[in-house]
């Protein structure tokens, strides 16, 4: 159920829901508005689905609040044409890779807690899946804000929403062409996020396909009664 505290239904869609939705924000001037409740809705509901210690969702959310008010200044700068801090970008995403970071194998370790695998299970591990991908978008926009914006090689203006879409790229081994990192150490990250996801992929989630219908609280077969007698010492 959507509403259960166990369910990952909800954070799976809300997965969907940030990885369409970045591209179409850009359509807008103050598109990050629109992401930033999203993000947060599924960062939060990650942690407290995967019941982490109340201690780490409380400093989740302060990052959260924190990363809140550096995205609402950051729209204002750009609704008055002022421009974009190029720092406050790089803090901002750098903080959403740390919280994505700690929401990863939260999600990946409740997924194995699970007593009966269902399809709950399986959301959970798609749900970690699509989190690597936003993970390392967050972290290429951080390198590119370092930077000075440049992490791709093709020339023109970078978007928000073309780190989303060269990370699941990159994830999913597609890779197109039309968009390609510069810098050695954009590379290094690329290669990184294309072989942890393909890891995962054959490893966690196939795991989990697996082991569907099954449950993990079944009694072990008990040892017949014969098994304890001993058999006389033939001295």
């Amino acid at each position: 159920m959507l509403h259960d505290r166990d369910s990952f239904m909800p954070v799976l869609l809300l997965a969907v829901v940030c990885m369409v939705l970045f591209p179409f924000s850009e359509n807008f001037r103050a598109g990050a508005l629109i992401v930033y409740p999203a993000s947060a809705a599924l960062l939060v509901i990650s942690l407290h689905h995967s019941r982490v210690h109340p201690r780490l969702m409380r400093a989740a959310i302060v990052i959260l609040v924190l990363v809140g008010v550096g995205t609402l200044l950051s729209s204002v700068a750009r609704l008055l044409s002022v421009g974009e801090d190029r720092h406050m970008v790089a803090i901002a995403s750098f903080l959403y890779a740390l919280l994505f970071a700690v929401a990863f194998p939260s999600i990946v370790r409740r997924a194995f807690q699970h007593r009966n695998v269902t399809l709950n299970t399986l959301a959970a591990g798609i749900s970690a899946y699509l989190i690597i991908g936003l993970w390392f978008a967050t972290i290429y926009r951080g390198m590119a804000s370092i930077q000075g914006g440049e992490f791709f090689a093709q020339p023109g203006p970078t978007r928000p929403g073309d780190f989303v879409y060269f990370s699941f790229i990159t994830l999913t081994t597609v890779g197109y062409g039309d968009l390609s990192p510069f810098s050695n150490s954009a590379r290094s990250a690329a290669v990184i996020e294309a072989v942890l996801g393909q890891v995962f992929l054959v490893t966690a989630v196939a795991r989990i396909v697996s082991l569907m219908g099954s449950s993990r609280d079944q009694p072990a077969p008990q040892p017949a009664a014969h098994d304890f007698q001993g058999t006389a010492d033939p001295d």
